[in-house]
């Protein structure tokens, strides 16, 4: 079965395409079980979705392109300092979480990031190299893959068209959206 898959990194807009995809009648699920999707589970914790957004998605592109042949995949990107500040400040408020050795969402930030903890450096290399192996993976096959810049306004024009779906009457329901520096 083609599933729509949001492969962008947490942080660049994911829930917002998770609200865009249920908005277009799509069921979608955002942050599947990681403990799921790392043991390659995938039609356990995809049961019942359509489609599927955010980190847990997104350490795992390959492995789903296989298994879903014929699924669109989109990239969410976002400008590199304000999306590492949003990880730092999300790292911040979530640390006793991710701390926990047996912190399913740790496990996924080891796959995509190598550690568990925060590191400007070493995130904004993981970041370019998710961007990277994810344009190179689809580069002779565009159809499949739609990059889009959630956070800098792009929407339902770039968004629909890829899905062969109407642009609805209503606007793009931004979610989690960063708060200003003070």
């Amino acid at each position: 079965m083609n599933k729509i898959f949001g492969i962008g990194l947490s942080k660049t807009g994911t829930h917002t395409l998770n609200a865009c995809l249920e908005l277009l009648g799509f069921r979608s699920i955002h942050y599947p079980d990681p403990r799921l999707m790392s043991a390659g589970r995938y039609d356990e914790a995809l049961r019942g979705y359509d489609a599927a957004t955010d980190i847990s998605v997104a350490a795992y592109f390959r492995e789903l392109d296989c298994v879903y042949p014929g699924s669109k995949f989109i990239l969410t990107t976002r400008e590199l300092e304000p999306w590492l500040r949003s990880v730092e400040d999300h790292r911040r408020r979530r640390q006793h979480e991710l701390d926990n050795p047996d912190c399913p969402k740790a496990v996924v930030r080891e796959v995509v990031y190598g550690m568990r903890g925060f590191d400007r450096a070493t995130f904004a290399n993981a970041y370019g190299r998710h961007v990277k192996h994810v344009r190179d993976h689809f580069a002779d096959r565009p159809d499949d893959l739609l990059e889009i810049d959630l956070c800098a306004g792009e929407g339902w024009e770039r968004l629909c068209p890829f899905l062969g779906v109407s642009i609805p009457d209503e606007p793009i329901p931004w979610l989690n959206r960063t708060r200003p520096a003070a």
